[in-house]
């Protein structure tokens, strides 16, 4: 990417978005293997790794509010530096750590300040980098951020197995890394328009619904968005229903050392991130986001079905596991097409609107989902097996990426049938 291509405001966004994420680059890395250290250093229970793969997506229901709240304020820097000290500096109480209740406080506080910086960046990316090259900008700094995540994630992984207890120190790291993280997103300006600041009262009651009454009406009038969003619910549910089984899985079936567990899951499962991300932002600035979102599920579905033929192996040789690590391989090129599209595609429903209310509704129904999908995953596995958890989950991708494309084909068809 050449800076000398972008204007004055854009270049001093992108290199303030590539700095922030290259500390950001280490919270990613607690993101990858939070449930291995809760099954194999906490000790989690089953119900516990449910629990704990609910706290993200409940954590974003909160998205919404601060969505208007970011929208209305033209003093955007404090939130960045709030969730900054809320939800990555509190990290440091790890050292005192000791069960596993705390360790899923801990997350809740980090993921709640998730909610808001999600919003917030896509904002930036709005106001301050031009369309053609917005996913392109993301592209880079993703790659950047799953650099730092992958080094961070193997020299962790050979900690943990050397010293089991030194993950309390990794969590503090990561703290003290992800504040400066937001310390510097809270340096760009975002161009907002100067407007007359509205300054009359408002009831509580009107704080808290309003924002939920936004969603509805956003939803009821653009179509596209609304059926975007039961496209991405639908994958979604097979997504988030695999994560407190995967964690089972490694530790308990392939009883993985913390080294080949982290390189599953925090390696090779951002190698297609790391190095395919500028190029697939690129496709993504000139495809359509439903045909997008299509192939992309339909490369992701592959994952839980390399799972499956994995615990179908007899014996437990080294051939389920090179199954597992293939199946993160893939893993890894498909979520780097989806994770773009999670964090561009609501600006392009969003046309001349505020991005960062739309990518806060997009957040919120993450929170829908994650009630139900773990709870689906977790009876799924005591009522049959884990086979079974990897079958359904497929099957909602093949559903997610079949809805997505027939919606592509009508609107290729007829544009305005979604309008």
């Amino acid at each position: 990417m050449r800076l000398k291509n972008l204007s004055p405001i854009e270049k001093h966004s992108t290199i303030l978005l590539l700095v922030a994420a290259l500390f950001n680059g280490v919270v990613q890395s607690l993101g990858q293997t939070q449930d291995i250290i809760a099954r194999k250093a906490l000790h989690a229970q089953d119900w516990q790794l449910m629990l704990m793969t609910m706290i993200w997506p409940i954590s974003n229901f909160l998205s919404i509010w601060w969505g208007r709240i970011f929208e209305k304020s033209s003093h955007k820097s404090r939130y960045f530096l709030l969730a900054g000290i809320v939800g990555r500096l509190s990290l440091v109480y790890a050292i005192w750590i000791v069960s596993m209740n705390e360790y899923m406080v801990l997350l809740g506080l980090l993921f709640s300040a998730n909610s808001l910086l999600i919003p917030a960046q896509n904002s930036i990316y709005q106001k301050n980098i031009d369309a053609s090259r917005r996913a392109k900008v993301f592209g880079y700094t993703l790659s950047l951020g799953m650099l730092i995540s992958i080094a961070v994630t193997f020299v962790a992984g050979r900690m943990l197995d050397i010293h089991e207890q030194s993950f309390r120190w990794i969590l503090v790291g990561t703290g003290f890394c992800g504040f400066i993280s937001c310390a510097v997103l809270s340096m760009i300006r975002i161009q907002d328009p100067i407007g007359i600041k509205d300054t009359a009262k408002v009831s509580m009651r009107t704080q808290l619904l309003d924002p939920i009454k936004r969603t509805l009406t956003l939803l009821k009038e653009n179509k596209p968005f609304a059926a975007f969003e039961r496209s991405f619910s639908i994958y979604g549910m097979g997504f988030i229903m695999m994560q407190p089984i995967i964690p089972i899985y490694l530790v308990d079936k392939l009883h993985l050392s913390y080294t080949n567990n982290f390189l599953a899951k925090g390696i090779l499962s951002q190698v297609g991130m790391l190095l395919l991300s500028p190029m697939i932002g690129k496709i993504h600035d000139r495809m359509h986001p439903f045909k997008f979102i299509s192939r992309s599920f339909a490369i992701l579905m592959v994952f839980p079905l390399l799972f499956v033929a994995s615990s179908l192996w007899a014996g437990d040789g080294i051939i389920p596991v090179v199954i597992v690590f293939v199946a993160y391989f893939i893993f890894g090129i498909a979520m780097a097409a989806v994770n773009v599209s999670w964090n561009m595609s609501s600006i392009y429903f969003a046309g001349k609107e505020d991005a960062g209310m739309y990518q806060s509704v997009h957040v919120t129904m993450t929170g829908i989902r994650g009630l139900i999908a773990p709870i689906l995953g977790f009876t799924l596995l005591r009522v049959f097996n884990i086979t079974a958890v990897f079958i359904v989950a497929a099957g909602f991708l093949a559903w997610a990426s079949i809805i997505s494309y027939s919606d592509y084909k009508r609107i290729k068809k007829v544009p305005d049938i979604l309008l």
